[in-house]
């Protein structure tokens, strides 16, 4: 299983990241330490895009893999409450990532909410074996085109 993590440029050299020790997520409370992964890059640069107000600058993208015979949590869309992709996050989701560690598994696979038929894949940064399953294969710079964000493009014409 090949999933990829965008992040920003200054962490680039750390791994396993740490973002959701420090702040909340749609399916994390601040502490848990998971990393949110997609399996296309296209995905990845989506769920960046709808949480920045400006166009992400300096991201390295990395490729991470893993087992094809991994175990796989999964959270269908039935599990979820009505407002489960609106904000603020509903608690709900991050209790369902609580019962998932407790658990003790390396990955949960969670629906997309900016794209129906896609899911992203969160991964337990605490599990014993993440250093011996998940491997970075590679971090390369991944460049964002300014015409994703209207409002930057916007701003430049007028000024």
């Amino acid at each position: 299983m090949i999933l990829y993590h965008l992040e920003k440029w200054k962490y680039k050299e750390l791994w396993p990241p740490e973002g959701s020790l420090h702040a909340d997520g749609r399916w994390n409370i601040t502490g848990q330490w998971i990393i949110y992964t997609s399996p296309t890059i296209s995905l990845a640069k989506l769920e960046i895009l709808a949480n920045e107000i400006n166009l992400p600058i300096k991201r390295v993208c990395f490729t991470i893999e893993l087992p094809d015979t991994i175990d796989v949590y999964e959270i269908s869309k039935k599990k979820l409450p009505p407002n489960w992709m609106g904000k603020p996050y509903p608690t709900g989701l991050a209790k369902l990532t609580s019962e998932f560690l407790k658990k003790g598994g390396l990955v949960m696979q969670v629906p997309s909410a900016h794209s129906f038929t896609e899911n992203s894949y969160l991964l337990n940064v605490r599990h014993p074996e993440f250093h011996q399953l998940v491997k970075v294969i590679n971090v390369r710079e991944e460049p964002f085109d300014t015409k994703l964000k209207w409002e930057k493009l916007l701003h430049t014409v007028l000024v």
